[in-house]
């Protein structure tokens, strides 16, 4: 389950973005958003699963990172290799997003690659507390089996990291509109804490660690990944304080109409990347958060068939890779180009 109220709470006394023990989001979000008991009848008379076995590939990463290649490994997992440095984003590589493995919402497709067969990372980087953002497993294997793998997350989810053994000295943590920044193979990558508009919560108690979109930087390349997010005007802040980032890696699922302020729909996504790149085209937007778990009662396919007329329309460039598929985004390469139209044949 994480960490206790008490250590969560001296792991973020002093933020301002605190208001009376618990995080909120500027714009609200109403209080009875929120599936109830129909909305998951509704997700088990018409779940949203492929029709037939995905086709999941196994990943091949370089010996050493350079450039900047991504890998989907499925949700909002990805491995980036940007300019010689490996950072792994909200790692969930176990069978279920679930405080346990025998209950809730199961993968619709084989993990790539498992978490003891993940090769050298520097950096793991966390969104929020969320299961299908942050995996008891999956960190406990990786903190064990990588000691030098660094940790970067919003305030409070290191008391969930500390809790579950992974000492102090490897975590770092930014709030809202901070930062981090890393030396790793003689390599500076900053790390910029954005302001999303989400919850948090492993248990009943909601909002008392941080959630946040964050800006990857390194010396000649950029990315920026969403996390978990409805739609806000921040974005429009970041397009101010950044270039237009190399690629974008934007949650474009698990969406519902009873929740539509925490979670982006694909037409929202486009704007997202078009936000953060100031206005601009940007480079290549990368879809993600569809596809692996089940948690809305939109089809498997909708966010795609809806995410690529936006894009077309936005004249936004736009990869949906394969689980496990690596793309190389400064020479557009790479087995995520190898067969643009695979989802269409598990409608």
């Amino acid at each position: 389950m994480g960490a206790s109220a008490d250590a969560i709470a001296e792991a973020t006394s002093g933020s301002p973005n605190l208001v009376d023990g618990v995080f909120t989001n500027v714009e609200p979000v109403p209080d009875t958003e929120g599936p109830g008991a129909g909305t998951f009848v509704d997700m088990m008379r018409r779940p949203g699963k492929p029709n037939g076995v995905l086709p999941v590939l196994r990943p091949v990463f370089a010996d050493e990172p350079s450039g900047l290649t991504i890998t989907w490994l499925g949700h909002a997992t990805a491995v980036v290799d940007i300019d010689g440095v490996r950072v792994l984003l909200d790692p969930v590589l176990s069978d279920r997003c679930s405080p346990s493995q025998l209950i809730g919402p199961k993968r619709m497709h084989r993990v790539p690659v498992t978490a003891a067969e993940l090769p050298q990372v520097d950096v793991v980087l966390l969104s929020h507390d969320h299961y299908d953002h942050l995996d008891y497993p999956t960190i406990r294997t990786i903190a064990a089996a990588q000691p030098h793998a660094r940790f970067v997350a919003p305030i409070g989810v290191d008391a969930h990291l500390r809790s579950w053994g992974v000492s102090a000295d490897r975590i770092s943590t930014a709030d809202w509109k901070g930062d981090v920044t890393l030396s790793v193979r003689e390599v500076d990558v900053r790390f910029g804490c954005e302001r999303a508009r989400h919850f948090s919560g492993r248990g009943l108690t909601r909002n008392q660690t941080l959630w946040a979109s964050w800006a990857i930087v390194g010396p000649s390349h950029s990315v920026f990944f969403s996390g978990d997010t409805g739609f806000t005007d921040a974005y429009r802040e970041v397009g101010e304080r950044y270039d237009p980032f190399d690629a974008t890696l934007i949650a474009v699922g698990a969406y519902d109409v009873l929740w539509p302020d925490i979670h982006l729909n694909p037409e929202e996504g486009v704007t997202v990347h078009g936000l953060v790149n100031g206005g601009d085209r940007g480079g290549l937007l990368i879809p993600i958060h569809w596809g692996t778990f089940n948690l809305a009662r939109h089809s498997w396919g909708d966010p795609i068939q809806r995410l690529l007329p936006a894009a077309e329309s936005a004249g936004v460039e736009l990869c949906v890779p394969r689980p496990g598929a690596a793309l190389d985004v400064d020479a557009r390469v790479g087995t995520a180009f190898d067969d643009p139209t695979w989802w269409e044949r598990y409608l």
